[in-house]
This record gives C-alpha cells, structure tokens and sequence, in this order.
C-alpha cells in the first residue's frame, strides 16, 4: 500500500506541480518586472502594451477609494509560445494564461491576430487585486477583464469598448442570444437569465457553458460601461461588489435591465456582422473617450 501511495503522489506531482523555468531576458517597465523567455522584441511589444493598458485602467479607476499608485512593480511570468506555457504548468485546463499571485503568467502568441489579448484579461486580474484591491463577484470579475481584453488596439491607441473580433470570447458570440426574441432565447439556451449570472445561482452547468458564460460576463459589463444610461453608475457598482443588491441598487431592476441587454447583445452580434456599423461609432462618443483611451506607441 505504501507503494501504490508513493507511486500515485510521483504521477500527482508530475501532473500538477509546475516544472522548472529559467528566464532568459528581463524587462522592467514604470510598473511592471516581466521576467521572460519569450524573443527580446515580443518581451518589450508585451512590456508597451502592458503599461498602456495600466494607463487606461488608471484613467478610468484612479478616484475609487482603495486604488494606490503606491505600488510594489507589478510581475509577470512571459513564456515563448503556448507550448512551453502548458510544459511549464501542466494540468491547466483551457486556461491561455492565468494569474496567482504575485504573477501574471502568458505566453506571446505569435500565430493569432491579437498576440496579447489572453495576457490582457489576466492583467486585469492583478490590477483588481493590487492595484485597485477590488473585491468582485464572478461576473464583474471577469467580466471587467474581457471588458479590456476585448477592446481594439488601432492607430496606436487603446480604444476601450470598440470590441476586436479577433478576441475571445467575442468569436464564440454566435452561440449568445441566437435568435430576436428574449425568451425564446431563453427556452433554447442561449441567453442564461442575468438573475443566475449575477447571483451565481439557478444557471446550467459552468463547466459544460464556459464560453457562454464567459459571453454573458462579457457582454454585461460592456453594456453598462458603454450605455449612458448607466455608465456614471458604473464605479459604484465596482466599489460595492457586483452582487444582486449591488446591482438593482446601482443599475435598476435585473429583470428590466436584461431587455436591454438582450438588446446591446444583438446590436453587438449585428455589429460584428457588418449590419450595424452605427453600434461602434456610438461606443467612441466623446464623453466616453478621454477616460478611455490611451496612447499606444509603437
């Protein structure tokens, strides 16, 4: 017995305990200390990248009442390409990247358009924690970092909300809200109630709805931080959390908020389909993007 015990802790460990990893290159920025093994090049377009999506972060975040600039160098862990990442931390899953403090942990991934947009949304994560010390409910969580994982880098800047295809979860979104009718499309599935999203209850299974999830995350907060109906609530739904009494306090009604939803999620869907170019001039007005946009230099 003492054997098989032995034997089942030796193929535990090399399963689940992360390998050895020796950095070749390091790249300190304002804010962060990127110890990598990625190309010198790839290392210092993340170190850029990075750093501006700091600035924005700031420039929309800097008033809440737990956020310090006051800071230790923020660290991150860059592997060469997807393969050395899984190598290095086996067992993850389908997670791209991931954050455990005190590193965001990527990897550049050289094959996609956006090489970064994994990187991004964990990011986001550290930023919540050590920088803002946000404490959120799942959706916001998450949903905050798509929000930012999600927006456009073009023309050297980072334009918050003008959503990129080429990011995830935004190329799963034919499997959101399929058809026009509300709840017709909560009958087949594709839209979870927002009641089960915000409260963490009632909803179908996580694990086997990942993506969909992560869409209804995804497309909540966008919606309330591009909506002007709601975007000046927005920092107070951060400050208290995201739950349900956050929420129908700060925003309204779930039930009556979920319409329009449902109705930002099918302009997004007709937007990313070329039939509703007028939905991303609207996320641009110019009250909404001096706090969130930031230069991006080359």
């Amino acid at each position: 017995m003492l054997v098989y015990l032995l034997v089942l802790v030796c193929v535990a460990g090399w399963k689940f305990i992360p390998r050895p990893w020796h950095p070749t290159t390091r790249v300190e920025t304002t804010h962060y200390s990127i110890a990598s093994t990625a190309m010198q090049r790839h290392t210092e377009e993340i170190a850029r990248v990075v750093e501006h999506l700091y600035f924005a972060y700031s420039n929309q975040f800097a008033s809440l009442p737990g956020f310090s600039a006051a800071h230790p160098k923020l660290k991150m862990k860059l592997y060469r390409d997807r393969k050395e990442f899984r190598r290095i931390n086996p067992n993850l899953g389908w997670a791209e990247a991931f954050y455990r403090h005190p590193y965001c942990q990527a990897y550049y991934s050289a094959s996609e358009i956006n090489p970064y947009h994994w990187m991004l949304h964990e990011s986001i994560h550290q930023f919540n924690r050590e920088v803002a010390h946000l404490e959120l409910v799942k959706w916001l969580e998450e949903g905050l970092a798509e929000y930012f994982s999600t927006s456009r880098f073009q023309k050297e800047k980072l334009l918050l909300g003008r959503i990129d295809p080429n990011t995830y979860p935004v190329w799963w979104s034919e499997i959101i809200a399929t058809m026009p009718n509300l709840a017709t499309n909560i009958q087949n599935g594709s839209v979870i109630p927002l009641r089960a999203i915000i409260s963490g209850k009632g909803g179908p299974s996580l694990n086997r709805n990942v993506n969909l999830y992560y869409l209804h995350w995804w497309t909540l907060t966008h919606f309330i931080f591009e909506t002007p109906k709601y975007r000046p609530h927005a920092q107070a739904l951060l400050k208290a959390g995201g739950d349900v009494a956050a929420f129908e306090r700060e925003i309204g009604n779930i039930e009556q908020v979920q319409t329009e939803w449902h109705a930002h999620v099918r302009r997004i869907k007709a937007a990313l389909a070329g039939n509703d170019l007028q939905f991303f001039r609207d996320c641009l007005l110019p009250d909404s993007e001096s706090p969130a946009t930031s230069s991006f230099l080359k």
